[in-house]
């Protein structure tokens, strides 16, 4: 019997003893999460972000080749993917073409126009002849040297030659005209010519940036239609840490506030930064589906701001400093400074 009681004495030692460790516990966890309260504003709903640049093509087109995949840095200027360009060769060589055919007919007017100014100074030099033929004529017929008929003869001569300048000068305009016609016609074929030629360069999709390739959304035989993004581009010498605060947590908010950061990736490191961009909306805004509480079914919800923190510095294990590679997405929790 003795021994019945001293056992359980002996238990409800224990009990006591794990409830006074489990309340110590539990006293240390409130206190450190109220120094981490105090201290600073927490947040898990973040993760790094970068610029992304959507490459797409100018025209319509059969993909050929891809260049690149996803992962690969390219540069500014570095070919991406090929369309097939037939038609647009077939353009700049009609255009080609066009501008031969012109040519000649330029060749041409130039020929016209040097005949018609020969043709005016014949029919000049013909009209001041018989001019002088006429006045001769006249004098002649006056002292009646020569008969009636032969004094009419030359003077219709003189007047079909006064006729014929006048026909010869009133051609010369029309044929400058042509001329003209036909230069202009030259330029218009110049500019098809350099139009086709720069259309024809739209079939080769060049990085507008320095990036990484981060998705690849076309495959060769694919068709591209104009402005369909081909690749998405990752501006990998930009990378901040993405927060969506929520409201009731932003009245301590301010720029420049410190901040730290972790992340999933990489559980020994502790990154520090500072907040340098402020939303001016909530991110709801924005979204696919704005909300919409004009129908009256209104359920009321904590929005979140977004915040942009900067990466200045990172402290902890060497060894994951060393092969720490910082991506896009990855998920980061963070602490906001209380100052």
């Amino acid at each position: 019997m003795a021994d019945a009681v001293g056992v359980s004495k002996k238990g409800e030692k224990k009990k006591i003893i794990f409830l006074i460790i489990f309340i110590i516990v539990a006293i240390v966890a409130v206190v450190l999460w109220w120094l981490n309260y105090r201290k600073y504003i927490s947040t898990d709903d973040a993760n790094l972000d970068t610029y992304r640049i959507g490459v797409s093509s100018q025209v319509m087109g059969q993909v050929t080749r891809l260049y690149v995949m996803e992962g690969d840095t390219v540069r500014q200027g570095d070919l991406l993917l090929t369309l097939d360009d037939s038609v647009a060769l077939a353009r700049v060589s009609q255009a080609e073409a066009q501008r031969e055919q012109q040519l000649a007919q330029l060749a041409s007017r130039r020929v016209s126009l040097v005949t018609a100014r020969k043709e005016l100074n014949i029919a000049r030099l013909t009209e001041q002849l018989n001019l002088e033929n006429y006045q001769r004529a006249k004098a002649q017929y006056e002292r009646n040297v020569i008969p009636l008929e032969k004094y009419q003869d030359v003077e219709q001569a003189w007047k079909a030659s006064k006729l014929q300048t006048e026909i010869a000068r009133d051609r010369f305009p029309a044929v400058e005209a042509e001329l003209k016609a036909a230069e202009a016609a030259i330029r218009a074929v110049e500019a098809t010519i350099a139009s086709a030629r720069a259309e024809l360069g739209y079939y080769r999709v060049l990085a507008p940036a320095d990036g990484i390739v981060g998705k690849r959304w076309v495959l060769p035989g694919d068709m591209l239609e104009a402005g369909q993004t081909a690749f998405t581009l990752n501006r990998g010498t930009d990378i901040w840490v993405a927060v969506y605060l929520e409201e009731t947590k932003f009245k301590e908010i301010y720029l420049g506030q410190k901040a730290q950061f972790t992340l999933d990736a990489y559980d020994k490191l502790t990154f520090e930064g500072r907040v340098y961009y402020i939303g001016d909306n909530t991110a709801s805004e924005f979204a696919l589906v704005p909300p919409n509480n004009a129908s009256g079914n209104f359920t009321k919800v904590t929005q979140r701001i977004p915040l942009k923190i900067s990466i200045d510095k990172v402290e902890g294990d060497d060894g994951q400093k060393a092969r720490v590679k910082l991506v896009s997405g990855m998920s980061a929790t963070v602490k906001i400074v209380k100052e």
